[in-house]
């Protein structure tokens, strides 16, 4: 009977987030509607539509497993290096990005480096969103196999056709009405559990003495090596997220500049601390629940031993608002930039020419449109396929950001930055990344020892456009930041914060 009642109390839950993105729908008019919500979110809005996006499956289930397995110091990825993102986004990215008036974090290369800047950015981003989507994906099939017995091939095939549904439905107002409703389920579910684990283990006090001295390590002891690798862990999301589409496209939904750097700041600071709950859980599971054989099991497995039926309906609940706050997002992203960025040169692949011109020849709004909700189907498939392939939650999540912070973080920042970055500098540097990235991942497993691969390849990619811009900055010079109608942004005041 208690399975029951959770289950159908779950589905009511997941109905009325369907009610929700079909309500949404009917402010769907144009790809600009359903890609950044017409530029009309608020503060309110966009600091929570933040947040539910990246507290997602991956934090929930994953931070806590690795949390449980590895201690503090193997959550250094997520959440710290997640909400150290945001911040850094906040304080030197959002505003002039607002600016620029852009659809896409690809729009930005396209028009200060021309289409063929433009079609690799936006491959690069594809695998990253197609990873955390899956990882999303896993981390439900994974607690509601523990919570109601399903299958988890069946878990999986739910969870992807409730997040598929919405997101195409509604787009980007879809997942800002949702996420702002599922951020508070979800942090009133967390929320409760955790009071209850530690009076069970003992209070505070009493965990904090029980637990080894190795579990509440945060910091490294060992030598150059292994800081590389913690740093690594901080960086590939905290400055591999940056070029992010859908951390981005928060920012270009937002109203006004004012909205886009305190949603940042307030989603960074609430993802922080909301982070934290799982990985306590994970912590306190080690006492409590010694042992597990997957540790990414352990929440669902505290929520069966310590909530009362509508409790366990609550984090059921909860467990969907993280899964489907993050995948939408995660679908609604590369979709998009296929829509706006890769879709109008299929179509005009001879065409001459890379100004900063709109691409989209004879494309209209509503063929753009269609082509980015089709495109959602799509790599809601390609995630499905990699959810059923992969292992863990944790580190399918970590794995993901890695392409964007060695091909896309380098030429993004000196492209805002130094003025004299150019065309083939960016190309360069992105494929240098990459190139440099996928090297050393195929030479790592003849190595004695593991390296901070995400680390040199970004640093190559980093060099590669500094040293390219400089040798051709007389054939090729670099051209200036412009917003969508072609003219030079004011880039005056775009550091600093704007009062609240």
């Amino acid at each position: 009977m208690s399975t029951t009642f959770v289950l159908v109390t779950a589905a009511a839950y997941v109905l009325g987030l369907l009610l929700l993105g079909l309500f949404a729908s009917t402010r769907v008019r144009d790809a600009t509607d359903f890609v950044v919500a017409g530029r009309r979110l608020g503060l309110g809005l966009c600091t929570f539509t933040l947040f539910a996006t990246w507290f997602g499956g991956g934090t929930l289930i994953g931070a806590a497993g690795a949390a449980y397995a590895g201690g503090l110091n193997a959550v250094a990825a997520d959440p710290f290096g997640a909400a150290l993102c945001l911040l850094l986004a906040g304080a030197f990215y959002v505003r002039l990005l607002r600016r620029l008036r852009l659809l896409t974090v690809p729009d930005f290369f396209r028009r200060r480096f021309g289409r063929a800047a433009e079609v690799l950015s936006a491959v690069s981003l594809f695998p990253a969103y197609i990873g955390w989507v899956g990882s999303q994906l896993l981390a439900v099939g994974t607690v509601l196999s523990a919570l109601a017995g399903l299958p988890f091939l069946t878990s999986v095939l739910v969870a992807t056709g409730i997040v598929l549904a919405y997101t195409v439905l509604g787009g980007m107002w879809a997942v800002a009405f949702t996420d702002f409703f599922q951020a508070l389920v979800l942090i009133a579910a967390i929320s409760f559990l955790l009071p209850l684990v530690v009076s069970d283990a003992g209070g505070v006090a009493v965990v904090l003495d029980r637990l080894p001295e190795a579990k509440l390590r945060f910091l490294p002891t060992g030598g150059l090596l292994e800081w590389c690798l913690f740093v690594q862990a901080w960086l590939i999301i905290g400055i591999g997220n940056l070029p992010g589409q859908d951390l981005m496209q928060r920012a270009l939904a937002s109203r006004d500049e004012r909205v886009a750097q305190w949603g940042a700041y307030f989603g960074g600071l609430l993802y922080l601390f909301v982070g934290l709950i799982p990985v306590s859980l994970g912590l306190v599971g080690t006492l409590l629940l010694p042992g597990l054989a997957n540790p990414e099991e352990i929440v669902p497995r505290l929520a069966l031993e310590y909530l009362p039926p509508a409790g366990l309906a609550l984090f059921l609940a909860a467990l969907f608002s993280a899964l489907m706050s993050s995948a939408d997002s995660g679908l609604l992203a590369p979709a998009s930039v296929f829509g706006q960025n890769v879709l109008p040169h299929l179509r005009s692949a001879g065409a001459a020419g890379s100004g900063p011109a709109d691409p989209q020849g004879a494309l209209t709004p509503r063929a753009v449109l269609l082509a980015t909700r089709l495109a959602v189907v799509v790599f809601c498939g390609l995630a499905l396929a990699v959810a059923l392939a992969f292992g863990s939650v944790y580190t399918l999540m970590v794995e993901s950001w890695t392409a964007m912070m060695v091909a896309l973080f380098g030429p993004l920042t000196l492209g805002m930055y130094w003025k004299r970055t150019n065309a083939p500098g960016a190309v360069a540097g992105m494929a240098s990344g990459l190139a440099v990235w996928l090297g050393l991942v195929i030479l790592t497993p003849q190595l004695p020892t593991e390296l901070p691969n995400a680390l040199i390849a970004t640093a190559a990619s980093i060099l590669a456009v500094l040293l390219v811009s400089t040798a051709t900055a007389r054939s090729h010079p670099p051209r200036p930041l412009t917003d969508d109608a072609g003219l030079p942004v004011d880039q005056a005041g775009r550091l600093g914060t704007l009062p609240l």
